[in-house]
């Protein structure tokens, strides 16, 4: 997204009462482009003024993706995450739901357009920084609530997969795939911005099963073929690779 539009956003948003800041955060690595994130506080009638303010702009020509956080609850979700407390929320267009740490990821990325006088992005970004590159208190949480939740999806969905049942198998497989994203994620201390791209994303960074992003989609297609023997024998290599990466660089201190 150029700067012109980027100015015609905050200018016709801003004066919205309740709204409290524009932040774009630009995921080029997924081609997912440009997401707008529109941070509030609880005021009556904020949102069909919004609604006005987009349909004003989509008239105008600009198409971009508005994210909405409320400003009290991004608050509480980043304090979770400094003293390690995983939660997952289910929101409409995340399949693997929204995870507290997700949040923390788009004030850590975000770039400020535009905030109220009292800079409230501006005090979450300094809550992050003030605990270096990544908090180690969710590094460690994060690597154990997720490891945890991948061990329990396999064991549940592989009796399905046997029998036959590929629509949940899959299902299960690509939670607990999510959940490798999520740790892998942890290991090289980057946050998570969402689902989308993640396993692709994991796939390059240093800290990482060999091949994962080849291994995963040919697990699908084992599943895809019926073929559940094949997809877990896979499924386990990889779940043995994982555990030695997290007995590895678990402990491991950023230098």
């Amino acid at each position: 997204m150029d700067q012109v539009n980027k100015d015609k956003i905050v200018s016709e948003l801003k004066s919205i009462p309740g709204l409290k800041g524009i932040m774009v955060c630009e995921d080029g690595d997924n081609g997912a482009g440009s997401d707008i994130l529109l941070y509030y506080g609880a005021v009556e009638g904020f949102h069909p003024e919004l609604d006005q303010a987009i349909h004003r702009l989509e008239e105008g020509g600009l198409r971009v993706g508005f994210t909405l956080r409320d400003i009290g609850l991004v608050d509480l979700a980043i304090t979770d995450c400094l003293d390690g407390k995983i939660a997952i929320k289910y929101e409409t267009g995340h399949p693997f739901g929204v995870v507290d740490s997700n949040m923390a990821a788009e004030i850590h990325y975000g770039r400020i357009l535009w905030e109220s006088v009292d800079h409230p992005i501006t005090a979450e970004k300094g809550k992050l920084v003030m605990q270096g590159t990544y908090p180690e208190t969710l590094r460690q949480s994060t690597i154990a609530c997720f490891m945890k939740e991948t061990t329990l999806q396999l064991e549940i969905v592989k009796e399905a997969a046997f029998e036959g049942d590929i629509h949940f198998a899959s299902a299960g497989f690509s939670q607990a795939i999510h959940s490798w994203v999520q740790v892998i994620h942890a290991l090289n201390r980057q946050f998570l911005l969402n689902g989308k791209g993640g396993v692709k994303r994991a796939g390059r960074l240093p800290i990482s099963p060999k091949q994962f992003r080849l291994r995963v989609n040919q697990i699908y297609r084992y599943f895809a073929f019926n073929n559940p023997k094949l997809a877990y024998c896979e499924i386990d290599m990889l779940k043995n690779e994982m555990n030695v990466l997290v007995k590895t660089f678990s402990e491991a201190k950023e230098e």
